[in-house]
């Protein structure tokens, strides 16, 4: 299992409940408005080409492996993120 930082960054805003639904079903878990972290046996393009399918051509993702015992810090993140921070990247 690998853990990611995710970010979209989407121009029509009707896009992103969905893209926050297929992240919450993916198990991740909002640090930010529109960062995620998320725990998969997927690789990053395999999780990359499931959010690309829900986006328009002028819309981005980002997915970014990030490794046990990373450095990380946070001001007033969402508590769900932080706690995960917390359980999988712990420095």
């Amino acid at each position: 299992m690998a853990h990611y930082a995710i970010s979209f960054e989407v121009r029509d805003s009707r896009h992103s409940p969905h893209i926050r639904a297929k992240l919450e079903g993916m198990g991740a878990a909002r640090l930010l408005e529109s960062l995620w972290v998320l725990t998969s046996p997927k690789s990053a393009p395999q999780i990359r080409d499931e959010l690309q399918k829900m986006i328009d051509l002028d819309d981005a993702v980002a997915v970014i492996e990030l490794k046990a015992g990373s450095y990380w810090s946070c001001l007033r993140a969402k508590h769900a993120g932080v706690m995960w921070l917390k359980r999988c990247i712990a420095y």
